[in-house]
C-alpha cells in the first residue's frame, strides 16, 4: 500500500482514535486500521470491540490495501514530522515507512486482515439530529454517571426518545441524579424509542466526535449499537444490556420550599466551605431562614468554616446536609445566572434547576451531619 496525505489532516484523524485504541490482552486493539483503494479516500479506524471510531481522510492513494499499526506510535510519528505532507508505504513484511522532507520512520505493522471487523454505517437507518442539542444532553448529565464496575446498569448515560423529536438523558451514581431534555430533531422526525444505556466511554467518545463534527449529524441504532455519523466520521457504541433504575421514583413530585440564589456566588461559597470539609464526605450543613442561607462545615481533623448568603426564600426554617462537591458539579454544568434549590425536608433530595427552566435538573441526596 502507498499513499500521500496532508500531515495535519492525517494527524487529526489519528488523534481521533486515540481514546479507543488501547493496549489490552488482545494486542491488535492497540492498533489503528488504515485502508484505501486507488484514487479513493483513506479510511482510519480503531475499535476496542465496544467503541469504534471510523473516519476518512483525503489522500492520493497510488497503491490500495489495508494494514494496521500501533495507533499511539503512528500518531506520535506523524504529528512530529517536519513537512506539510507525509508519504506512507507498506512493504511485503508489513513494515510501514513514513516519510516527510528529510525525516523517515519505519514502524512494524501487521496485515489488516487480522483486525476485528469494523461496523458499516451504510446498513444503519439514521435520523438527522441537532449536534448542539446532543452536546447539551451529554454535558448536562454525563458527569453524574457511576464509575463502579459492580453496577454496570448505571455506568453510563440513559438515553431515550420520548416523542415529537425530544430526547432525554439521565444518569445517576446512587447519590445524585441528572436529567435533561432537548428537541434534537433536524429536518425530520426522531422516532420514539425505549431507553438505552450508553456506556461512559462511549458517551465520552460521542462528545468528542460532536466537537469535531459540523451541524449535520445523524443518529441511529442497530444490533444493540448506537451509531452517530457526520458523513466523514462514524462512531459505533455497544450499548449496556441492563435495566436502568426507575429514576422517576426518586424525583420529588412537589417541592414546597424553593431557594432562589445566584449560581456563581453559590459555587464560590461552596468551594470555600469545601476547603475545611471532610475529604471523604465533602459534607456541608445548610441552615435556611427567611432571606438567608448559612453554610457551615466542620471536620475534627481540619477545623471549621462558615459562609452566609442572601437568598430568595420565605419558607420555614430548616437545616439539611449535602455533599458540597456534588452540588458544585451540578451547578457547573448550568449556565443561568440564578438557580432554584427545591426542597421538601431534611431527609429528601434537593432538586437543582436553572431558574425559570424545567428542561433539566440535578438531584442530590441529603447527608446526615
Amino acid at each position: 500500500m502507498k499513499f500521500s496525505a496532508s500531515r495535519a489532516a492525517f494527524s487529526a484523524a489519528l488523534g481521533r482514535v486515540q481514546g479507543v485504541a488501547k493496549k489490552t490482552a488482545m494486542a491488535s486493539l492497540a492498533n489503528v486500521m488504515i485502508e484505501g483503494e486507488a484514487d479513493g479516500r483513506l479510511r482510519v479506524a480503531a475499535t476496542d470491540l465496544d467503541v469504534t471510531r471510523d473516519g476518512t481522510v483525503e489522500a492520493v492513494i497510488s497503491e490500495g490495501g489495508r494494514f494496521t499499526v500501533e495507533a499511539r506510535r503512528l500518531f506520535d510519528v506523524v504529528r512530529s514530522m517536519p513537512g506539510e505532507q507525509v508519504d506512507v508505504s507498506v512493504n511485503a513484511d508489513w513494515q510501514v515507512a513514513v516519510t516527510s522532507k528529510n525525516s523517515k520512520f519505519l514502524i512494524n505493522g501487521t496485515s489488516g486482515d487480522d483486525y476485528p471487523e469494523i461496523a458499516d454505517v451504510s446498513g444503519v437507518e439514521l435520523s438527522p439530529v441537532d449536534s448542539d442539542a446532543l452536546k447539551a444532553l451529554l454535558d448536562r448529565t454525563a458527569f453524574s454517571a457511576s464509575t463502579e464496575d459492580s453496577r454496570p446498569n448505571i455506568c453510563g448515560v440513559f438515553f431515550e426518545c420520548v416523542g415529537e423529536g425530544v430526547a432525554r438523558t439521565v444518569t445517576t451514581d446512587g447519590h445524585r441524579l441528572s436529567q435533561c431534555e432537548r428537541n434534537i430533531a433536524r429536518g425530520g422526525d426522531v422516532h420514539k424509542r425505549d431507553g438505552v444505556i450508553i456506556p461512559n466511554k462511549g458517551a465520552a467518545e460521542m462528545r468528542k466526535m460532536l466537537d469535531d463534527a459540523g451541524p449535520d449529524v445523524a443518529l441511529g441504532f442497530a444490533n444493540n449499537q448506537l451509531a452517530v455519523s457526520d458523513g466523514d466520521q462514524h462512531l459505533f457504541v455497544r450499548l449496556i444490556d441492563a435495566a436502568f433504575p426507575d429514576y422517576a421514583q426518586v424525583i420529588p413530585k412537589s417541592t414546597p420550599r424553593v431557594v432562589v440564589i445566584e449560581r456563581t456566588p453559590l459555587m464560590a461559597a461552596l468551594k470555600r466551605i469545601g476547603i475545611m470539609a471532610s475529604d471523604r464526605t465533602h459534607g456541608v450543613r445548610i441552615d435556611l431562614s427567611a432571606g438567608r442561607m448559612v453554610m457551615t462545615s466542620d471536620d475534627p481533623q481540619s477545623g471549621s468554616s462558615r459562609d452566609e448568603m442572601d437568598v430568595g426564600y420565605d419558607g420555614a426554617e430548616m437545616s439539611v446536609g449535602f455533599n458540597a462537591k456534588y452540588v458544585r458539579e451540578a451547578l457547573a454544568v448550568m449556565t443561568s445566572e440564578r438557580v432554584d434549590l427545591a426542597l421538601v425536608d431534611a431527609l429528601s433530595p434537593c432538586v437543582i434547576r436553572e431558574h425559570g427552566c424545567n428542561d433539566s435538573l440535578c438531584l442530590v441526596m441529603p447527608m446526615r451531619l
